[in-house]
């Protein structure tokens, strides 16, 4: 029997509110920094863009997921075309 197929993987899903009309989904990871402190990274799809924060606390990360989608939504955060840098294979928008 092949014990892969008895793992699965679980994903934590977090929500980020520009206003109460418009919510966004996406995950959470918990891990450490270089120093070993805890931190929680978000990724939320926003307008074919993802927005990305890394916090010290959950809180902390809503707080600052919640204000970068809006500043996507209604300040055109990614709308300047700007700099970006390929990492990964993927364009990221340097801000």
């Amino acid at each position: 029997m092949d014990n892969n197929k008895d793992k699965f993987k679980i994903t934590e899903l977090f929500m980020a509110q520009a206003d109460i009309n418009r919510r966004f989904f996406g995950t959470i990871k918990r891990g450490c920094d270089a120093d070993g402190t805890p931190v929680v990274r978000g990724r939320i799809e926003v307008q074919d863009c993802f927005v990305l924060a890394q916090a010290g606390c959950q809180d902390d990360l809503g707080t600052r997921l919640d204000e970068l989608v809006k500043l996507v939504l209604d300040m055109g955060l990614h709308s300047d075309v700007g700099a970006t840098q390929i990492i990964l294979g993927t364009a990221c928008f340097l801000n």
